[in-house]
């Protein structure tokens, strides 16, 4: 009887042994789950998510998600031991210390295009940089926006039919230069005093031909405060010293930037990110949102081109749908009236 049950033994477990092998390793992974479930979530990269994130962890603490995570909207967090964590908010690109809850309470999700002019709402639109590249009127394309930290910034602008100069004139109540030049662009005149800190300047280009100017535009330009500046430069730094990807980095640099209208310094940055050239179409149509909001739609379509492209190529759907909302937006936008002005 003992001969019996040795050979039924060794007969069962010669026919099972595939069986109880991946019966223990079963076994095994049920017992590790709670384990794997404990470990906080990292999702660092945009691609990792399919919502457009809000913002992201800047620290430890949270139950569900590590430090560097990105949250989407309506999202909730939890942290530990009732403390709070420090949150970079996209929106209003400051970083926030909050509790357990809904992050979006504290953090609204950004809009990435004008949302006072659009097909909706056409009455919000105007055009403060009217005119196009040909035209009878120069456009001033940079600086790009109202706000700057560069205290010597490059000025450029559109040709203009017929002109065979211009005069870049800047006024305020500090001081004021004019410089005369036969092209589109002036680099700051290193003689020239440069812009202060917390004043507001105008710059002016005329366009000239026989000796008379026949057409200008203008833009307001305010170098914001020291203190202003200091503030910008911690948190571009807390968002450095998280060792992102290099692209995260840029990305979320843009969202501090964008949120105080500094066009000219994300423009750049973006400019310089896409320059390798990278193969992240996010990048490409942040800086066409860029553009867009700088009312430049014809340089807001190259981007969002080269965006779609490339999203069409990795199969990438969100980024896909952006690139042609954005491009909607261009048409848009090159269907409204350009202001224009006589030289004075």
């Amino acid at each position: 009887m003992k001969e019996n049950n040795t050979k039924f033994r060794e007969s069962f477990l010669k026919k099972n042994t595939k069986y109880l092998a991946s019966l223990c390793l079963t076994l095994l992974i049920v017992k590790d789950i709670p384990l794997v479930a404990s470990v906080p979530l990292i999702r660092v990269k945009r691609s990792q998510i399919r919502c457009e994130p809000i913002g992201r962890i800047m620290e430890r603490g949270e139950k569900r998600f590590d430090a560097k995570s990105l949250i989407c909207e309506k999202e909730s967090i939890e942290v530990l031991n009732g403390a709070t964590i420090d949150f970079l908010c996209y929106s209003s690109g400051n970083i926030l210390k909050l509790s357990s809850g809904i992050v979006s309470d504290k953090c609204p999700k950004i809009e990435t295009i004008n949302a006072n002019c659009n097909p909706n709402n056409v009455v919000g639109c105007f055009r403060p940089k009217g005119g196009t590249e040909g035209s009878d009127e120069p456009t001033i394309i940079s600086p790009y926006s109202t706000s700057t930290l560069n205290s010597r910034p490059e000025i450029t602008w559109t040709p203009v039919k017929g002109a065979t100069s211009y005069k870049v004139k800047v006024e305020s109540y500090e001081f004021g230069w004019e410089k005369i030049v036969n092209q589109t662009r002036l680099t700051y005149p290193s003689d020239e005093k440069k812009f202060q800190p917390g004043s507001i300047y105008t710059i002016y280009v005329f366009a000239y031909k026989d000796g008379n100017a026949f057409s200008y535009n203008s833009t307001l330009v305010n170098v914001l405060s020291v203190a202003y500046q200091e503030e910008i430069a911690f948190k571009i730094k807390r968002i450095k010293d998280l060792g992102l990807p290099a692209d995260e980095t840029v990305l979320d640099i843009d969202a501090i930037y964008a949120s105080e209208n500094l066009l000219n310094e994300t423009i750049d940055l973006l400019k310089t990110a896409t320059a390798t050239p990278s193969r992240n179409p996010t990048l490409y149509r942040v800086l066409g949102d860029r553009y867009l909001r700088a009312w430049l739609p014809n340089e807001a379509k190259q981007q969002y081109t080269k965006a779609f492209e490339l999203a069409k190529n990795s199969k990438n759907s969100k980024e896909l749908q952006k690139a042609q909302e954005g491009l909607k937006m261009v048409d848009f936008y090159n269907q409204l009236p350009t202001r224009r002005n006589g030289a004075q």
